[in-house]
Parts: C-alpha cells; sequence; structure tokens
C-alpha cells in the first residue's frame, strides 16, 4: 500500500495530508506560511512529527500558489522556491510532481460530490466544452480545463495578473489611486486579501463613509483583509461593506473575462473562501450582475453555467489526486 503526501502551497496558508493509497487519511494539518522562511522548513516541520517519521513517502504533489516550470517553483507572495528533484533527494520522497495550486484546485473538481457545489447560473450546459476555475484569496488563480476521451487535461494559468480594466468612473478613479502606487494594476491587486484592503483605504478618502475607529482598531490587531470581510458580512460597518460590494463587483467582471475567452459551457467554477463567506453577494448581489455585463455578449454570458465551491480544501483534494496518479 503506497504512502501519498499532498501539499497546497498558499502565500497565507499551506495544508499537509498525509494519506495511503486507500483513500485513508493518516494526517492533515495547516501552517501559517508566513512563519516559515522556506518551504524546506515548513516540510521539515511536518515530517519531523512522531505521527509521521514512521511513514515512507512513496509520491507527493505539491500544488504552488505561482509559476511551475517544469522541475522548478516559485511561490508568487513569498520567498520560497525549490526544486522537485532536490526535494526528494532531500527528505527520501520516492516521487514528486509539482503544479499550479489552480491546477490542483481544477483537478480536484472531479472529486466534488453534489453537496460540495452550488449553482449560481444554470446555462446551456455541454460536458464536450471546456471548464474554467478561478478564485481569489492571497492572490488570484485561474485554469482551465479542456475534455479528454476519458478525463480533462488542466492548463494553468497566470491570468490574475492581466492589466485591470474599470468599468464606471468610481472604478477609474480607483484605478487612477492605485496607480500611484504600484508598477502594474493587475485584477490580482484588487481580487485578493490586500486588493480588498487597498479598495477599503480608497473609499476611505470619500466623504460619504465614516472610517470607523472600531474597524481601524481590529485591522491593526490582526489581518485587515479578514476584519473588513467580518464586518461587511455581519452588516456592522458601511464602508466595509461598500468595499466588499466592490471587491466583489471587480472579481465578477473578471470572472466574466474569463468566461468570454475560454467560453466553458461545461462549467465556470468560483473557488475560495471568499465565495463561500460571502455566497448572497454572489448568488444574488454584484458578482453575477458584473459577470453578466458584457454589452453585445450579454446574451451569451447567460448560457454560461456558473457554480460556486463550497469545498474550500479542493487544492489539496486535487493534489492528492495527482500523487495516487503518478504513484499508480
Amino acid at each position: 500500500m503506497s504512502i501519498l503526501l499532498a501539499v497546497d502551497i498558499g502565500g497565507t496558508k499551506t495544508l499537509f495530508q498525509l494519506s495511503d493509497s486507500q483513500d485513508q487519511v493518516i494526517v492533515e494539518q495547516r501552517f501559517v506560511s508566513q512563519d516559515f522562511a522556506s518551504f524546506e522548513w515548513v516540510l521539515t516541520t511536518f515530517l519531523n512529527q512522531d505521527n509521521v517519521q514512521g511513514y515512507t513517502i512513496d509520491s507527493a504533489c505539491f500544488a504552488v500558489a505561482g509559476p511551475v516550470s517544469g522541475r522548478d517553483a516559485t511561490v508568487t507572495n513569498l520567498p520560497w522556491q525549490f526544486n522537485a528533484d532536490t526535494l526528494a533527494a532531500q527528505f527520501n520522497i520516492k516521487q514528486i510532481t509539482l503544479c499550479n495550486d489552480f491546477a490542483a484546485v481544477a483537478y480536484g473538481i472531479a472529486a466534488l460530490t453534489d453537496d460540495d457545489v452550488i449553482s449560481l447560473q444554470t446555462g446551456d450546459i455541454d460536458d464536450c466544452a471546456p471548464r474554467a476555475v478561478i478564485g481569489a484569496g492571497t492572490g488570484l488563480g485561474q485554469a482551465v480545463l479542456i475534455p479528454t476521451q476519458n478525463d480533462w487535461q488542466v492548463f494553468a494559468t497566470e491570468g490574475g495578473h492581466t492589466d485591470f480594466a474599470p468599468t464606471d468612473d468610481q472604478q477609474i478613479a480607483l484605478l487612477q489611486h492605485l496607480m500611484t502606487q504600484y508598477e502594474q494594476v493587475s485584477y490580482e491587486r484588487l481580487v485578493s486579501g490586500v486588493g480588498l484592503v487597498d479598495i477599503y483605504e480608497f473609499l476611505a478618502m470619500d466623504s460619504q463613509y465614516s472610517d470607523s475607529d472600531l474597524v481601524r482598531l481590529a485591522m491593526d490587531k490582526g489581518d485587515p483583509a479578514a476584519v473588513i470581510s467580518h464586518f461587511a458580512l455581519t452588516k456592522e460597518d458601511t464602508l466595509a461593506q461598500a468595499a466588499m460590494n466592490l471587491f466583489i463587483k471587480i472579481y465578477g467582471a473578471q470572472a466574466g473575462n474569463l468566461a468570454l475567452t475560454v467560453l466553458p459551457k461545461a462549467g465556470l467554477y468560483i473557488a475560495g473562501s471568499i465565495a463561500v463567506k460571502n455566497q448572497d453577494l454572489f448568488r444574488q448581489g454584484p458578482f453575477m450582475s458584473a459577470f453578466l455585463a458584457k454589452g453585445k455578449m450579454a446574451s451569451l454570458m447567460k448560457t454560461i453555467p456558473v457554480k460556486l465551491i463550497l469545498q474550500e480544501n479542493i487544492g489539496l483534494m486535487g493534489a492528492r489526486l495527482l500523487a495516487g496518479k503518478i504513484g499508480e
């Protein structure tokens, strides 16, 4: 029986799952990525635990939030770089494969149950057409799936780094504001944790919103993006609500851009904890309105099936599937 290691490596958290080839989970653990200077360090910490040390790992998949080139990977929002062959030799792992984290999310779609997904738009489903997946977190991930005879071929992208295109006067002003701070204003610059904070700070300069001392104090003590999201979700602060609404409007517009580019008639999937925690804004709020607002293509956009993934560990699930495939 083979022992498999799946790791989902992100700028905020790194998730580990040790399992066997019979789908039995041995250990599952989460680490705060920024607590470690390198991936080697966090991997060492996991493998040196008493409940892990007794296992020899036959195959592993490391899903990386950043570009993967052959056997090399770089984490976009952390100073982590590594090579699969070096790690295999250093940690006595028989086989290692690397993939982009959203490629892992895309593979993980195959492991979802009906309870793991809700429909935002039924559309006209065509299972012979492509799928696409997009998700905001520390960054903005995107991937494309093309149907093959018996499976799906996954292509990772860095589409989240495409240039932000404002759609109204407020967003034009937002772009102009951010251009004074950043060399490039991409969709990821806005549709991410740090992006939500930038949007909040931009709106705080508008006299129609009151800047709450309570929110500021909470932001100083904790994760600012999580604080803004909390106050928006509980409707305790109008500025936080406005920031979240604008954030999700821009998110919907970029999801629509991806849909126009790929025409994923087999489904456009929305992943990530932000979507899970703010389902109402995705079901009936600004997300779908912005998704559909494509001028001459608005009627086409209504034919795209749009689904929201409730399973937050889908990237880890996809990495586990890939680890199993290379172990066969």
